[in-house]
């Protein structure tokens, strides 16, 4: 009984224990379905509610279809009407595009029409410019011609003794070839202007014979002149006037060439009779110099010196003042000069030797027949000049083309050149200037002395021409045109009249006066 009642009471629990899973199981699926239902009605509710959105949303969207048709017939009505003004658009570009290319042919034939009216005028202007050129060149030609005639005219009056008149159409001719450009060292130009200025000076100072004057290179117009008297005399020019003081007078000597060796204040003199002067206000010393026969020539060589005489040259050390050397040549010399900077001996033969150096001399044949008396060569325009015993010369131009010069009556002295200028002395007591760079080579002579020219040189400046001749005169003369040309100016004393101008010049240029104030620089 009581196992049965432990097993009734176990059955008991067990069937209690089922049934609260079952109501546990039932509940929890109660609940799962309640949450279920509760889930679902949310759900209902939330679609209900997108329901209602839904709506609203289809009525919005019919309203936006609508607006959006609305929209599209309008862009339709735009489209239709943009492609309309697109048309027009277009028919208007290639309008314009047809006026452009109207424009830039318009444009292409106004240049080319403006580029053959340039060219035309650029020939006109060709054609006037040529014209005007020829019209001055005929003008220039025509003064210049004009000047060389009054030239002529003016050299004639002053021959006749019409002073005055002369000076008034030198000037003239001076003043017409240099406004036209001329040559002012044309033969009438600058002979009359050389006469009409009468700017030659002399001085009888000497006793003896000049045969060389030197000067030194301090500024002023100081120099020395030497002569076959034995005298060195130091001259300081002043204006027209001369001051001299005497360095040495010694007729035992016979003077033929100085030098003046400028930094050192000194004076060489070298004598016929085979001594070397060397002298200044404070000291004199004589050199004998033998076995070169007679004196012709001194030529510098830095230090050194050589003397050069008719049968052999020396060489003097100038600081100890003593011969060094001697040379004896198998020649015999007649003149010395310089040819590119080197002594260049001529002899009796027809020869003539370049001393390259003392030990040192190239003979060659002179290229001209005759005894050369005086030579000179120009480094800058290549021209050589031989002066010969009979009064001719050879002048060589830089081709090499000889042509024989006459001017002279009698042996040339002395031959220098200034580029084209070739100045030659003359025992016939001329200086004549020769322009080598004419085709026609002519003398004009620009100093004239009663007696032989020696020798001649110019001032530092090459303003004026110095000579000496045999009877000891100094003779000074002006070389210098613009300063003839001042001193010709101050000369004159009044103008051309109309009738003198219309006789001399011609009625067909206008009337000018050459001083005054009305004149023209």
């Amino acid at each position: 009984m009581k196992i049965y009642g432990k097993t009734s009471t176990i059955i008991a629990a067990c069937a209690a224990l089922i049934m609260g899973a079952g109501l546990v199981v039932v509940y929890q699926w109660y609940a799962d379905e309640t949450e279920k239902t509760q889930q679902l009605e949310e759900q209902l509710a939330e679609l209900a509610k997108q329901e209602k959105r839904s709506v609203v949303m289809q009525r919005i969207n019919a309203q936006m279809e609508e607006i959006a048709n609305q929209d599209r017939r309008i862009s339709e009505e735009q489209r239709i009407k943009a492609e309309e003004q697109t048309a027009v658009a277009e028919d208007m570009r290639r309008h314009a595009e047809l006026e452009r290319q109207n424009a830039l042919e318009a444009e292409h034939r106004a240049v080319e029409a403006s580029n053959v009216a340039k060219s035309q005028r650029a020939i006109a202007e060709q054609q006037r410019g040529y014209a005007e050129y020829q019209k001055r060149v005929a003008d220039t030609l025509s003064y210049i011609t004009l000047a060389r005639q009054l030239g002529d005219v003016a050299i004639k009056q002053a021959d006749a003794g019409n002073q005055e008149l002369s000076c008034l159409l030198a000037y003239a001719s001076q003043l017409f070839t240099t406004r036209y450009q001329g040559d002012v060292y044309a033969s009438s130009v600058y002979q009359s202007l050389v006469t009409a200025s009468q700017s030659k000076q002399e001085w009888n100072l000497h006793k003896g014979t000049i045969y060389d004057l030197a000067f030194y290179g301090d500024g002023e117009k100081r120099f020395v002149t030497c002569s076959s008297y034995g005298e060195l005399l130091e001259h300081v020019q002043v204006g027209s006037k001369i001051t001299t003081d005497v360095l040495m007078r010694n007729s035992a000597y016979d003077f033929r060439d100085v030098y003046i060796d400028r930094k050192n204040k000194l004076v060489y003199a070298i004598s016929r009779t085979g001594h070397l002067v060397i002298k200044n206000r404070q000291i004199e010393k004589v050199i004998e110099v033998h076995g070169i026969g007679t004196l012709q020539h001194i030529d510098p060589a830095g230090k050194q010196m050589l003397l050069f005489g008719e049968n052999g040259m020396a060489l003097l050390d100038t600081e100890k003042q003593v011969i060094t050397r001697t040379q004896q040549f198998s020649f015999k010399s007649v003149v010395v000069s310089s040819d590119n900077d080197n002594p260049c001996i001529f002899d009796n033969q027809g020869r003539m030797h370049i001393v390259k150096s003392f030990d040192k001399i190239e003979s060659s044949k002179v290229p001209v027949s005759g005894q050369v008396t005086a030579y000179a060569a120009s480094k800058e325009t290549k021209i050589k000049t031989y002066g010969m015993s009979d009064g001719s010369i050879y002048y060589i131009n830089p081709k090499g083309k000889i042509q024989k010069l006459v001017g002279h009556r009698s042996r040339i002295s002395k031959i220098k050149i200034i580029n084209w200028r070739i100045h030659s002395a003359s025992y016939d007591g001329k200086v004549n200037l020769w322009m080598a760079d004419q085709a026609k080579i002519e003398p004009m002579t620009i100093i004239t002395t009663n007696g032989w020219i020696m020798n001649f040189t110019f001032d530092l400046n090459k303003e004026y021409v110095w000579c000496g001749d045999q009877k000891g005169t100094l003779t000074e003369s002006l070389i210098s045109v613009p300063i003839m040309r001042q001193m010709l100016k101050k000369k004159l004393k009044r103008n051309l009249t109309q009738e003198e101008w219309n006789y001399y010049i011609g009625r067909n240029i206008p009337y000018e006066p050459f001083i005054g104030k009305e004149a023209k620089p």
